[in-house]
């Protein structure tokens, strides 16, 4: 081997074998330090970006089960505060039972209501106040047409709190008493023009004092005192309303040009002398509606019909299941329509016990007459059923036509009862002003013997006549509204529209959420002063316990759903960690032995150096 003095061979190997030593040395110290054995990409380049994945899809688990324990803290609230309500039901479940016994007297039933109505009170308070996080969890949200949970209201645009109206705004009803407010507006002549009236409640207006909404004025043509405005009925209902009068213009409205929708009007006894069920006289437009009880009209020269009594404007989606009685000589009698002298109806049904004097002259167990004054007059999908009796002119479907109406797609099984000038199965009278135009409509040959489909007169079209299995299939196929709104009786009960969604997994798909509805509100009207009153309570109360145990139900589950994702998410979490430790976690008995060994190095190799750095010294020597 060469001795040089310029390149110390031996010195650079001594050094190289340093600089590892030390590495290798740093290396361990910072892996024992930081306790990781991948604390950079340099380290192991696929190893680290696994583990900072890892780390990710941890973060996120924690986060899951945070947002499971919050969600577990939330139905623990709304579950505790429903079995408070349940116990006061029962309780007052209790009380009507013991009320409807009949050996207690006013006092003592007075007391027992006095108990219910303190109950109802701390009922409602728990249902108002019940929250989490400043969210009301029985109370659904505000969603028009859905006949969802009661929303609440600003009582400022309660119609109770008005003395008129301003165009282009909104105004609540929740109580009979807005309802009478209504009228009382209207009826003084407060103009509803571009006005919208939203029902957020079902209402019973049992006992309460009524006209109608928009009678018209003394003589029933006064338009300033119409309903002018939009009636949302939210698919809410109005029940036993009682109008009892010899008046014109008699309805839960009386003559409206505004726009009606989703309204059930059910159990009424409408007795006045141009009487219908939901509107005496129709110039605006109804949808989505229906009218349930009895309508008479009382007087000479009147009309009466089930839903309306005259209509002018359109009628979609709507029907009548009503008894119609006159027993003066009235001019129109429908079980849907008294008087058809414009617009459009479609797509709407009256299953009717018409009952008309004998005096009365047109009746129809659809429409008792129509005629072309107004606009022009068309009937589209259309079926009459029931019975009609008395009457001059007596039809099946119409009475009496007496212009060029449209009729198309219609059917009526209706029998046709009792004496008369004229009486057809489909229509009775065809006065010949104008011939009506009939295509792909329909009777029951069957249902009134012999009897002509127009008793008499003409029409130009299809009509047929066919046996009642034909007609039973035929009327199978027919798209007619099958709806009820409400909850019926006196206590009322909605369980949606609070909707809360859960992200109790780490990602975006429906797997990650877990939804469920907290929202379940009141209408609790119940009186024990009487035998019937009390019976009527235990079976409200009994609807609203059964409504109340099955949301319970539904919270019990919603918890169990969550002790499973809880117990999930740990398992997750425990095995991520697992994993994540296998990649970076710095095994310290090997490092610590790391550390020995190039701290010998480091030292050995330091020693080395120093002898190596010597060697280019011995060439003085040879000098």
């Amino acid at each position: 081997m060469s001795l040089t003095i310029n390149t110390n061979l031996s010195s650079l190997i001594v050094q190289s074998s340093l600089t590892q030593s030390t590495n290798g040395l740093n290396q361990a110290i910072e892996r024992m330090t930081t306790g990781f054995k991948i604390n950079g990409a340099k380290d192991n380049a696929a190893g680290y970006s696994i583990a900072n994945n890892m780390g990710v899809k941890l973060s996120s688990y924690d986060v899951a089960m945070d947002n499971v324990m919050l969600g577990t803290t939330l139905i623990d609230t709304a579950s505790s505060n429903l079995s408070l309500i349940t116990e006061h039901l029962q309780r007052m479940r209790d009380l009507a039972e013991q009320a409807a016994n009949g050996t207690y007297g006013d006092d003592s039933l007075n007391a027992i209501q006095s108990e219910i109505d303190a109950r109802t009170e701390e009922i409602n308070r728990v249902m108002s106040n019940t929250e989490y996080n400043g969210i009301k969890l029985f109370e659904g949200e505000e969603t028009a047409g859905t006949g969802g949970a009661t929303a609440n209201v600003d009582e400022s645009k309660r119609v109770v709190n008005q003395t008129t109206f301003q165009s282009g705004e909104t105004y609540y009803i929740t109580t009979s008493d807005d309802l009478v407010k209504l009228q009382d507006l209207v009826n003084s002549g407060v103009d509803t023009t571009n006005v919208t009236f939203e029902l957020m409640n079902d209402i019973d207006m049992k006992g309460v004092s009524f006209r109608g909404i928009g009678t018209g004025g003394a003589d029933g043509n006064d338009d300033t005192k119409f309903f002018k405005g939009n009636f949302n009925g939210n698919e809410h209902v109005i029940s036993n309303l009682t109008i009892n009068t010899s008046e014109d213009m008699v309805g839960l409205f009386g003559a409206t040009m505004g726009n009606i929708d989703s309204l059930g009007l059910e159990n009424c006894d409408i007795t006045g002398g141009t009487v219908g069920g939901l509107v005496a006289m129709n110039t605006g437009n109804i949808t989505n509606s229906y009218v349930t009880g009895k309508i008479t009209s009382v007087g000479d020269e009147k009309s009466a019909g089930g839903f309306v009594s005259g209509n002018m404007g359109n009628i979609n989606n709507c029907y009548s299941e009503c008894e119609v009685i006159t027993t003066g000589k009235a001019f129109y009698v429908g079980g849907f329509v008294g008087g058809a002298i414009g617009g459009m109806i479609e797509n709407s049904y009256s299953v009717a016990e018409v009952s008309a004097s004998s005096s009365s002259f047109y009746v129809g167990g659809f429409s008792g007459f129509t005629e072309e004054l107004a606009s022009s007059v068309s009937f589209s999908n259309c079926y009459a059923g029931g019975s009609l009796s008395g009457g001059g002119y007596d039809g099946g479907f119409i009475g009496v036509s007496n212009s060029s109406i449209n009729i198309s797609d219609c059917y009526t099984d209706t029998s046709v009862q009792g004496g008369g000038y004229y009486k057809g199965a489909f229509i009775g009278y065809d006065a010949g002003t104008g011939t009506p135009t009939i295509t792909n409509s329909y009777y029951d040959s069957t249902k009134n013997g012999a009897m002509a489909d127009v008793g008499s007169g003409t029409y130009s079209g299809t009509l047929s006549g066919v046996s009642a299995t034909e007609f039973s299939n035929l009327l199978k196929a027919v798209d007619l509204p099958d709806f009820s709104y409400g909850g019926g009786g006196s206590g009322t009960v909605n369980n949606s529209g609070r909707e809360f969604i859960l992200q109790v997994g780490i990602d975006s798909s429906d797997n990650s959420k877990l939804s469920f509805d907290t929202a379940l509100c009141f209408q609790l009207n119940i009186d024990v002063t009487s035998h019937a009153g009390a019976l009527d309570a235990l079976t409200v109360i009994d609807n609203i316990l059964e409504t109340v145990n099955k949301k319970q139900t539904e919270f019990g589950a919603v918890q169990n759903r969550l002790e499973s994702v809880t117990e999930a998410l740990s398992i997750n979490i425990e095995n991520l960690t697992s994993s994540m430790s296998t990649i970076k976690d710095a095994d310290i008995a090997e490092e610590s032995s790391n550390y020995i060994k190039y701290q010998i190095l480091q030292q050995a190799s330091a020693t080395l150096l120093a002898t190596a750095n010597q060697t280019p010294s011995i060439a003085l020597q040879l000098l």
